[in-house]
């Protein structure tokens, strides 16, 4: 006896886009290096993990490594451990809505209630918080989150990802 799955022929572009997906969570492509233009170069990472909420902290570690990637042949050099990104509850987060980011006005008032200065600031909250926010409510992807901090991660640990 034989036994045998038919699909159709979208259903198997699916099953293969699944199995051609990569281990990775996320990946920018990075500028080339003045000394090494031979290496096409990218950050990708590789995990993220939180600790458990019970505890105190309310944190997302994000791991990162740098990938050397030989030009010619397209085959990965090296990969070289950067430092890990650990967003904690100390970081804030500008709240982005369908037309910017939120705005809030900072009113100073006298003890008599007259309006001294009325200030627009862009609303913050506390990035982990945010994040949580964004994935429950289907606002955003991880794949979505990862690629806003990874903006702020090159900018953070440029002098590391440059000394290769």
């Amino acid at each position: 006896m034989k036994t045998e799955l038919i699909v159709t022929p979208e259903v198997q572009a699916v099953l293969d886009a699944i199995k051609n997906t990569g281990k990775s969570w996320h990946e920018v492509v990075l500028p080339d290096h003045p000394i090494y233009p031979q290496f096409a170069r990218k950050l990708v990472v590789t995990g993220f993990n939180t600790p458990d909420m019970e505890g105190d902290e309310d944190r997302i570690y994000v791991n990162v490594r740098q990938y050397l990637i030989i030009r010619d042949s397209n085959i990965v050099h090296k990969r070289l451990k950067m430092p890990d990104w650990m967003i904690h509850e100390g970081n804030m987060e500008e709240i982005l809505g369908e037309n910017g980011f939120l705005k809030g006005i900072y009113r100073t008032t006298d003890e008599n209630g007259q309006i001294i200065e009325e200030k627009e600031e862009i609303l913050k909250v506390q990035s982990v918080q945010y994040v949580r926010f964004l994935i429950k409510t289907k606002a955003a992807h991880i794949v979505d989150v990862l690629e806003r901090f990874m903006g702020l991660y090159i900018a953070l640990f440029d002098k590391d990802i440059n000394e290769i």
